[in-house]
């Protein structure tokens, strides 16, 4: 059986059914998959855990996790073998592993697997994208609803490095889409909830950061590694990236899209974050920050928040600029401007100076 998926052809013996939209007729093969009844190798030591267990063996990889079967890969990952003592269908972990080492060879094909809800509207992708919880995949469904998009992929769509073009792929999360499409990208937006909606402009670093944080980096392999930071420098140079704030709604989607269609874009401003090592409980009514690993033999006690600077701790939670604070805190609260400008200041230089915050 033959897949394709952007610019790789997996010739498999064994059928995949998440794959079955991708299937081709046979063609040169970039990678292949083998199935083996065979146990696993013993006395590996694993280089990392998390997502899976990955050990070095031999000239390539060995992926693993709870179940009795595991992938080998070859350095170049051209050649998967799966090792199995049971016969029947693929289980969740091994899809795992063989989506992974595909993803790896797509790096070195530049393209980028990115952590974002992907929708094709009027023939080209929008990917949402941002810190989990964040409400990537709200914002996806609310474009849909209001202007009729369609999902391409509601959780790791691929993206060229030149930032041309998005690309559906077999591996998707809980919408279970799996559609053999690719769009021209219009836009990724670095999704962040607000009452307001507009847009903000973000500068290369920003862009690079935020493509860091949300694209897959095998670790365990540093060259590959070093191939994926060059296609994100790639495409954060190249992509229409932008900061949208909104809310879940289909009014904000509309109004988002008609910004975007007007051009409608705040310069790019200076981000701020909160230092991690610090974490946020609600005791009797308080709030209180208490520091975590290191940080508490490097802090000296806790810090006791009132409300606004409660709101504005968990807001500095994702980079965020002075300016959008600021917004933020004209929507949630009933108090004017230069006020909040100046509580915001002092806020800000009292965080500062318990040095918990940062410039991102």
């Amino acid at each position: 059986m033959f897949y394709r998926i952007a610019a790789v052809t997996l010739e498999s013996q064994i059928e995949l059914p998440s794959y079955a939209a991708f299937r081709c007729e046979p063609a040169k093969a970039d990678v292949t998959l083998e199935a083996a009844r065979e146990a696993l190798p013993e006395g590996g030591e694993d280089i990392i855990r998390e997502p899976i267990a990955v050990q070095k063996i031999g000239s390539g990889w060995l992926y693993h996790g709870p179940t009795q079967s595991g992938l080998t890969v070859s350095e170049d990952y051209t050649k998967l073998r799966l090792l199995r003592q049971r016969e029947g269908k693929l289980n969740f972990i091994e899809e795992w592993y063989i989506r992974i080492a595909l993803e790896c060879l797509l790096i070195h094909r530049g393209y980028v697997s990115v952590h974002a809800a992907c929708i094709e509207l009027d023939g080209n992708a929008i990917a949402f994208t941002g810190p989990s919880g964040m409400g990537k995949s709200t914002r996806a469904m609310a474009w849909m609803n209001a202007l009729g998009a369609k999902l391409v992929s509601g959780d790791r769509p691929l993206i060229r490095a030149d930032g041309q073009e998005a690309f559906g792929v077999p591996w998707d999360g809980k919408e279970g889409c799996f559609r053999s499409v690719h769009f021209p990208l219009l836009a990724i937006f670095d999704v962040r909830r607000s009452q307001s909606v507009y847009i903000r402009a973000m500068s290369f670093h920003q862009k690079r950061r935020l493509l860091m944080r949300q694209c897959f980096l095998p670790m365990w392999d540093p060259d590959t590694t070093a191939v994926q930071m060059a296609n994100i420098a790639c495409l954060a140079s190249k992509a229409r990236i932008v900061r949208i704030f909104c809310g879940p709604n289909t009014d904000d989607a509309l109004a988002l899209k008609r910004a975007l269609d007007a051009r409608q874009i705040y310069k790019e401003a200076a981000d701020m974050k909160a230092k991690n090592g610090f974490i946020k409980r609600e005791i009797a009514d308080e709030n209180i920050i208490f520091p975590t690993g290191d940080n508490i033999n490097k802090f000296n006690g806790t810090v006791l928040l009132n409300n606004v600077a409660s709101f504005i701790w968990g807001k500095l939670q994702t980079p965020v600029s002075f300016d959008d604070l600021l917004a933020a805190i004209l929507d949630e609260y009933d108090v004017d401007e230069e006020k909040a400008r100046t509580d915001l200041n002092d806020i800000l230089q009292k965080f500062r100076e318990m040095d918990i915050i940062t410039d991102d």
